[in-house]
C-alpha cells in the first residue's frame, strides 16, 4: 500500500499553518516547493520540520527574520546548537526587560486608580492635572 501523499492543505494541518502561509514561504525560498507530478505535489518531512521549527520559534517571540538567520546558519554550521542557544538566552534578557517595564506601567496605572478612587466630579483627573501642569 503506498504512503500518504503529503498535500500542501495536509501539510498545512499537520504544521499548524495555513496554505497560505507555506505559499508565502515559497515564495520567499524557506520552503522548497516540490515538482508537481500526477495527483499534485507532495511535501516531504523537510518542509514539515522548517515549518514546525518556524512555528515555535515565533512563539517564544522570535521573529521570521531572526529564525531566517538560524536556519542558514544551521545549514552551514556543525555549531548551530550554539547560536541557537545564544539567541534563546538574548530573548530571554529581552522579555525580562519587557517584563520590568510592564510592571512599571501596571504600577503606574494602579497609582493612577488609587487616585482616581472616590474623587468628585468636580474635581479634576490627575492625567488631567499632571499633563496640565506639564504644559505650563
Amino acid at each position: 500500500m503506498a504512503a500518504k501523499r503529503r498535500t500542501i492543505g495536509r501539510l498545512a494541518a499537520e504544521a499548524g499553518v495555513s496554505v497560505e502561509t507555506i505559499r508565502y514561504y515559497e515564495r520567499r525560498g524557506i520552503i522548497e516547493q516540490p515538482r508537481r507530478e500526477p495527483g499534485g505535489r507532495d511535501y516531504g518531512d523537510e518542509a514539515l520540520w522548517r515549518l514546525r521549527y518556524i512555528k515555535t520559534a515565533q512563539g517564544w517571540g522570535f521573529r521570521l527574520s531572526t529564525v531566517l538567520a538560524l536556519l542558514k546558519r544551521a545549514e552551514r554550521s556543525p555549531n548551530f546548537c550554539a547560536a541557537v542557544r545564544q539567541a534563546a538566552s538574548d530573548k530571554i534578557a529581552e522579555i525580562d526587560a519587557a517584563i520590568i517595564d510592564l510592571q512599571n506601567r501596571r504600577q503606574a496605572l494602579g497609582e493612577f486608580v488609587a487616585a482616581c478612587a472616590g474623587k468628585a466630579d468636580a474635581e479634576r483627573c490627575p492625567i488631567y492635572q499632571r499633563m496640565h501642569r506639564t504644559r505650563s
